[in-house]
């Protein structure tokens, strides 16, 4: 198990397009669960028809060139707090029995001022640890793209960047206690979040999990 993280400077679909890994050769994944808030659902889900994939189906793609018969369940729902997440859609993800998990949550907390990072960090702790602890590998992103949340009220937009990006601190630091994955593709430009979009973050899981893989077999 490995709880390095990932920066990934790309900021669109297009700057990854070329350097997305098609391949997962030796993948021993047969069963990937997803869990989470919009994050989970991804952009492409929201634009219905614009041809765009969910990153998380573009993921169980790749996975399922290696493994025919992966099975995927995706639970996410937008809207999902991380306590929503936890009582919600855990249940449910441990008795899918995944070997392999992705969680995105947090983020409809941190829309709101004041924002209780510790409470929230608590209700992430309360998701990967059970999923870890039954045996699944385990994936945390970082918020990539705000436009997945509801529409931030005016009162509670000042120091919402702050918001996020101490929220994807947490997130990686708990990743890391676990022994989780954590993937975040956003950056800072000129003091802005930077989003990305579906094929960016489907890149950057893809990546993650192959460097797993390259790193497991050298040590074998």
């Amino acid at each position: 198990m490995n709880g390095t993280s990932l920066h990934k400077s790309s900021d669109s679909d297009r700057d990854t397009r070329s350097e997305e890994p098609t391949s997962l050769v030796g993948a021993p994944w047969r069963r990937f669960i997803v869990l989470g808030d919009s994050g989970a659902k991804g952009l492409g889900s929201a634009r219905g028809g614009s041809g765009c994939v969910p990153w998380a189906d573009r993921v169980a793609e790749v996975l399922r060139a290696t493994q025919p018969d992966l099975a995927y369940l995706n639970l996410g729902r937008r809207g999902h707090s991380a306590a929503q997440v936890r009582a919600k859609q855990l249940t449910k993800a441990l008795a899918f029995r995944g070997d392999l998990a992705a969680v995105v949550a947090g983020g409809h907390e941190a829309l709101r001022d004041p924002f209780d990072v510790d409470a929230t960090e608590a209700e992430l702790d309360r998701i990967v640890g059970p999923l870890r602890d039954s045996g699944a590998d385990v994936i945390t992103l970082g918020l990539y793209s705000p436009r997945l949340l509801a529409p931030v009220a005016e009162e509670h937009r000042s120091g919402l960047p702050q918001r996020l990006r101490l929220l994807a601190d947490r997130t990686r630091e708990l990743a890391l206690r676990h022994g989780a994955f954590h993937v975040d593709v956003t950056r800072e430009r000129d003091g802005r979040r930077t989003d990305a979009g579906d094929r960016a973050i489907a890149a950057a899981v893809i990546r993650r999990l192959a460097t797993h893989l390259e790193v497991t077999e050298a040590a074998a």
